[in-house]
């Protein structure tokens, strides 16, 4: 399944809590997050986990940002999520802070998290067509180039 989609109402999601059932790759114990804008720092928001242990991610969601960003997913999963549509899904893609000075930010584009917008339940997937995409995808570099390459 294709999921391009346009902007539409706020969902369940965009308002807070979500569930990953399967949790994040990697750490599949953490399964509730918060979401909440990053104040002075649009467009990146921040995932925090609801449990007893804490993780605090950055993310965006990419549909303003990455151009040409079409992602695809299995039909397992999309049926998993119970999506039926583009529309129905909201991808929030995670975000690497290199460094500040000078600024450094990457975005990956393979693994991105996809909820139901209805349901505000989702999955970190791997997306079907990740050949086309980076796992540090560059978001913005300030670093000088290196004249000598």
């Amino acid at each position: 399944m294709k999921l391009a989609r346009k902007n539409s109402q706020e969902s369940e999601a965009e308002k807070g809590v979500i569930h990953l059932p399967y949790g994040l790759i990697g750490l599949p114990e953490m399964q509730r997050f918060e979401i909440a804008p990053m104040p002075g720092s649009w467009p990146l928001l921040s995932i925090r986990s609801a449990g007893s242990e804490e993780l605090r991610l950055i993310v965006i969601e990419p549909n303003t940002l990455i151009a040409g960003y079409e992602l695809e997913i299995t039909d397992e999963d999309a049926e998993l999520l119970r999506l039926d549509s583009a529309d129905d899904a909201l991808i929030y893609n995670i975000v690497t802070i290199h460094s500040l000075e000078p600024q450094y930010l990457t975005v990956n584009l393979v693994g991105p998290i996809v909820l139901n917008r209805h349901t505000s339940i989702g999955k970190q997937v791997i997306i079907a067509n990740f050949e086309h995409y980076s796992a540090e995808h560059a978001l913005i570099d300030d670093r000088q180039k290196d004249d000598a390459a």
